[in-house]
């Protein structure tokens, strides 16, 4: 093996330990081998010598260093939406009435929703307790820094509201402009919103015992390795009061080997189509313990449904792609998808793709693309920095961000951004050479480069004039 090899190894290596020890995510399909070319560019940009000095440097830092944390907000999935899962929701609804009822205004529910992304799951946990008028106290984690600057925002695209009928909208949320609404109620703007990393122990509520009474972690656990898996559980087992409820998302569960054999017991239930654990001791049957499973093998059949695949893109929608399909053909499937106009599975392919490999530029600016269509400028605007933040140089990305900028109103920002564009444009070789998708979109790329040539060089002249 040649030493060019070895040290490619060495730092895929490396690289992929590293977000196991920040994270606890594990990286599928191709991700594992794309980080070397990602680490590549970042060690040019920041001034290393060779992407191992720069992966090396990496191991004394702390996750929550600034360039880790970058790392980190690259790799972490922020598509979500209000109003997800309603089954699941009507679960909720129910034990929040169950618990509510004990509830004041000096002691409110306290619940966690871990995981949160970019804050719909909380707001929309903080909705169904103020339409049940149950006083709650909503705190929502995520380890994205980044999707917690939108969940405190609260600014929302019509994109993300697609789920939520015209009234719960109207009563929660007021309209900013054509295509985006703001938080707009006492109960929801009592949310708060907290860096956390599920690896580490739970945030502490505000009763009395500092545990939680209702803790929700959906569609979170896929993402780790079954090592980070049993820690995570663990942790949420601890922080669930006695009489509390953990749901997870309804393609998950808690299997027996994710269950400390020191660590409290926990059982399963269901309530209508939502299954949940608990913590507190209850009649003989429906436990599970560790070791074991307590129940019969028609209950199991019963309670544990087959689990839907890892990636069924949206609620609402899925796309004509075979679980095995590669990320390529999840792209290409979803350049399809957007040449008919159909947005929405295009989304759900690309959801999927970008999740199962984090590391490939073209998904994120496609995602950017799409999001762009459906007016959800700022998810589009974040799709398009993970793009340029894996290729600086990619100028369609950038050329894409630049427009969203100008249509923002951040002149400053969109004239860095077509600057970026005109950079990417001067490089060589072209950043989209092995792009396969987004040329099928645009037309000759020799046409779309000479537009976007264009387009920058009429703004930036528009803002020297100015």
């Amino acid at each position: 093996m040649n030493q060019g090899r070895f040290q490619r190894r060495q730092v895929i290596t490396q690289a992929c330990e590293l977000f196991e020890r920040w994270t606890g995510f594990a990286l599928r399909g191709a991700a594992p081998t794309r980080i070397a070319e990602t680490f590549a560019r970042r060690a040019e940009a920041l001034g290393y010598d060779d992407p191992l000095t720069y992966v090396e440097a990496l191991q004394d830092l702390s996750s929550t260093a600034a360039e880790p944390q970058r790392l980190v907000n690259l790799i972490t999935n922020g598509l979500t939406a209000f109003w997800r899962d309603e089954p699941q929701l009507l679960a909720l609804r129910s034990i929040l009435r169950n618990l509510g009822a004990s509830a004041t205004l000096e002691r409110p529910l306290q619940i966690w929703c871990a995981g949160v992304s970019t804050g719909e799951e909380a707001y929309t946990v903080a909705m169904i307790a103020s339409e049940e008028n149950i006083p709650a106290d909503v705190l929502g984690t995520d380890v994205n820094t980044e999707f917690l600057s939108v969940a405190r925002r609260g600014h929302y695209g019509t994109w993300s509201l697609r789920r939520l009928d015209e009234t719960r909208r109207d009563t929660f949320l007021r309209p900013i402009d054509e295509h985006t609404y703001a938080i707009a109620h006492p109960d929801l703007e009592r949310v708060r919103f907290d860096h956390h990393n599920l690896l580490h122990t739970a945030p502490r509520s505000r009763r009395a015992d500092m545990r939680w009474d209702v803790i929700l972690c959906r569609n979170v656990l896929i993402y780790f390795t079954p090592r980070a898996s049993a820690t995570v559980v663990g942790h949420l087992a601890d922080a669930l009061a006695f009489d509390g409820y953990l749901m997870l998302g309804s393609s998950e569960q808690i299997h027996v080997e994710q269950l400390n054999t020191e660590g409290p017991r926990l059982r399963a239930t269901r309530h209508g189509e939502g299954f949940l654990y608990r913590r507190y001791e209850t009649k003989p049957g429906q436990t599970i313990e560790p070791g074991a499973w307590t129940l019969s093998e028609s209950a199991l059949d019963e309670l544990l449904e087959p689990p839907a695949p890892e990636y069924s893109g949206l609620d609402e929608t899925t796309s004509d792609v075979g679980l095995n399909d590669t990320v390529v053909d999840l792209l290409e499937t979803a350049g399809e998808h957007m040449r008919h106009g159909e947005l929405r599975l295009a989304m759900a392919c690309l959801e999927a793709a970008t999740s199962y490999d984090p590391f490939v530029v073209e998904g994120h600016c496609l995602l950017g693309q799409v999001l762009d269509q459906l007016d959800a400028g700022h998810s589009a605007l974040k799709a398009y920095q993970k793009a340029l933040f894996l290729e600086p140089f990619h100028w369609v990305a950038a050329w894409g961000a630049a427009r969203i900028y100008e249509n923002f109103g951040e002149d400053d920002a969109a004239r860095r951004a077509w600057r970026q564009t005109l950079e990417g444009l001067a490089a060589k070789p072209d950043p989209l050479r092995h792009s396969r998708v987004i040329p099928r979109l645009t037309g000759p790329l020799d046409d779309a480069r000479q537009h976007a040539h264009q387009e920058a060089h009429r703004a930036l002249s528009v803002v020297s004039v100015l």
